[in-house]
Parts: C-alpha cells; structure tokens; sequence
C-alpha cells in the first residue's frame, strides 16, 4: 500500500483543531500541516475509488459455480400471468423470466455473465434504484441455456424449489400441452403462483373465472392432472457439495465483511488500537438450511441466528477464527498472510472487503503500531467503512483524529 497519497503526523496533529471553512471555495474542513487535500484526494473518495476497482476488468473465468451463488443471492425465477388478444379473441398467458439484479456499478460482470452465456437476453439500467437489470425471456435461451447451467452448478434450497417449478412450466410450455388442455394451463398457473415465495403472479389472476381463481388462490391442482413429475423431481433431487466458487458468489451478493474501531489512543511511543470484524452472509426464511451449509464449510465456526421474521444471517465476530479458518478459505489460502493481491482468488465484487481486512489483521499482530503502521491501517479502512463514502481520504482520517485522539 502506497503512503504518497497523503502522510499524516499523528502526534503533531493531536494539537489541531477542525475548523468549519465559510469560504465557498475552499474544503469543508481546514486543517494543520500535514493534513492539505492533495488534488487527487479532492477528486476521489473511496467511494469513487471502491466503484473503479469493483468495475475493472475479471482476470479470471466466470465459473458456473460463481454465477449460481451470485444468483442465489440476487436472482430470480418467475412466471407473469399476462392476458392478450389475437383475432379479436382474449387468452392468457404465462410469461417466463430469469432476472439478476446488481448495482451498475457491477455493469461490467453482467456483460461478461451474459457475453459467457452467448451474448443471449437484454440488460437495462434504472437510475431511480441505480440498478442493472439482466433478462433472458426467450424460451429456446431458457430451455438450452439458463437450465442446463443450473441443473449442473446447483442453487439451493428456496431458490432451488423456485428454480425446478420454473424448469417444469418452461418443459410443459414448450411441449404446447398447455394450448389444447385448458386444465393443464391453470395447473401451471396454480403452480406459478407458487414458484417465488418473495415474487408476484401478476394482477391479472382478477381475470380468471371465479372457479380457476379457486384453484390459484388456494394452490390447489386441478382434478386429474398429475403432477408427479415435479414432486418427485423437488423430493430426489440430490444436491452437490458446497463449492468455494458459490460461496464466492453468495458473499458478492448476500454478504459483507464489516470493520470498525473500538478504542483508539497513544502512549508515550506508539498508538494503541482496537478494532472489531464480522464476516456475515445473510438468506431469506426460505433458505435457511443453506445458511447451515456454510456454517458447517467454514468448520462450524460462528453462529446464525434471526434477524426478523423474514431472514436470518451467519456470522462470526471471532478475530481468531476468521484469521485461521474463514478468511483463509475464503481466498482458498494456507493462512491470510499468502494474499498478496487483491483479485488474486477473492470474491469478484468485494475483494477489496477481504483483502483489506487481511492486510489490516497482519498490521494489528505486530506488538506495536507505530505511526506509520496506523497510517496504512487508517488507509486500508478508508477503503472498507461504510463512513467513508463521498468523503476523501483526509477527510476520513482527520474523522477518526477527532473522534479519538482529541
């Protein structure tokens, strides 16, 4: 980590004080010496920064594995029910859709999960949530693309049910048996209406008749029609084993690596810090048995417990255990000490969570933290904190001065 960017007297500074600047255009904050904006700092806050790092480009293959844990984190199977007209004759029908959802700051990995996919479906960006959308609609790139990756690097639990329901509708809509046997049409409704626990049918279930609105309503099947297939192929399916890979994915979309500090002061030489972490993953109520898989990946290590009616999360707060067990299998390393790099085996997103935290574990083993040692840490956790948006890096460490040293 480079120190160029700005270099700090800590001893010397504890004298300063912040003083709110009034002239329109200088910074917020003026400081002693030792603590001017370099230009670049002006430009670039770690937002910024974190946003061009999350955006370069993958060194390294997509692997289906990744793409399947980054869905079962922020994708979706669903089925619309729309009514249209033909000839002047009203019918229904049912729309299938996959979904993945990312920030756009990430618009750079969905290129490249739809460029690997063979370039198949569309992508839209909305500014109002500053989200991109990717969408496979097409019947053929559903059935030829989307479910063979997935019957082959597996989701799980909840989103596996979803997944197998979605599969079965796009089979029997693709065989037509729907067009000729209205029954089978609102057994695939009813079972639709069923497929994404967190998702919506649609509002046209008010068009139906009253006595298929019956059957929707109460996800109920229709007399006669044997679903056995779908039953039987949840009840059997046999689940691989949980790979690095999905993990990887699962943590880019539901998990995060959080740093804070607990105490910060100096003694008559060097600085004394205490700092806390928490690796967390966090699924819906309708997965929770994947939150048990992880647990039991990372060695039984830390707890999971509820964080509401709808979602619970896996968590381990312990500084030894993440050292020797979570972070090191996470970069799939020996010990944290062998990640030298940022996008050398971390997650695609969020490397920069676990690789700064390693690098900020090592610097608090030394037995003492000099000032320049604090300065690379106090750098690293720029780069991590969520206090650090839309602020410089100055500005972020004259924060913490303030807070601690003053």
């Amino acid at each position: 980590m480079s120190h160029s960017l700005c270099k700090y007297n800590w001893s010397t500074l504890r004298s300063y004080k912040s003083i709110t600047s009034t002239s329109p255009n200088s910074n917020l904050i003026a400081r002693g010496p030792g603590f001017e904006d370099t230009p670049e700092l002006q430009q670039n806050s770690a937002q910024n920064i974190q946003s061009n790092l999350c955006v370069s480009k993958i060194n390294r293959e997509l692997t289906g594995e990744y793409i399947a844990g980054l869905v079962q984190a922020d994708g979706s199977f669903s089925a619309v029910l729309c009514r249209k007209t033909r000839n002047n004759k009203e019918y229904f029908n049912l729309s299938l859709v996959f979904t993945l959802v990312q920030n756009q700051k990430y618009k750079d990995l969905i290129l490249d999960i739809q460029k690997k996919w063979g370039n198949i479906g569309h992508w839209s960006i909305s500014n109002k949530d500053n989200a991109i959308r990717y969408q496979v609609t097409k019947q053929s790139d559903l059935l030829n693309v989307v479910i063979p990756l997935f019957m082959k690097h597996q989701l799980r639990s909840g989103k596996l049910v979803s997944f197998l329901k979605f599969k079965y509708i796009l089979e029997v809509m693709s065989s037509k048996a729907h067009i000729e046997d209205k029954k089978i049409f609102l057994s695939l409704v009813v079972i639709a209406s069923n497929m994404n626990p967190l998702g919506k049918l649609g509002n046209k279930v008010r068009y139906l008749k009253p006595e298929q609105q019956h059957y929707v309503i109460n996800n109920v099947q229709p007399e006669g029609l044997d679903i056995s297939k779908l039953t039987d192929s949840i009840k059997n399916f046999k689940s691989n084993n949980l790979t690095l890979d999905f993990i990887k994915g699962l943590f880019d979309g539901d998990g995060n690596l959080t740093a804070y500090i607990v105490s910060l002061n100096k003694d008559a030489l060097n600085f004394k810090l205490s700092m806390r972490f928490a690796f967390t993953i966090i699924q819906d109520v309708h997965s929770l048995s994947l939150l048990d898989e992880i647990k039991s990946y990372f060695n039984n290590t830390g707890t999971i417990y509820e964080l509401n009616k709808n979602c619970s999360i896996y968590k381990v707060g312990s500084r030894s255990e993440l050292i020797s067990i979570v972070l090191p299998k996470i970069a799939n390393k020996e010990s944290i000490h062998l990640i030298k790099h940022r996008h050398e085996g971390l997650p695609l997103m969020k490397f920069n969570k676990i690789y700064c935290s390693c690098r900020i574990l090592e610097l608090l083993s030394q037995d003492s933290i000099s000032e320049k040692t604090l300065h690379e840490i106090m750098e690293l956790y720029y780069y991590i904190s969520k206090h650090s948006d839309k602020i410089t890096l100055n500005q972020f460490i004259e924060n913490i001065r303030q807070k601690w040293l003053t």
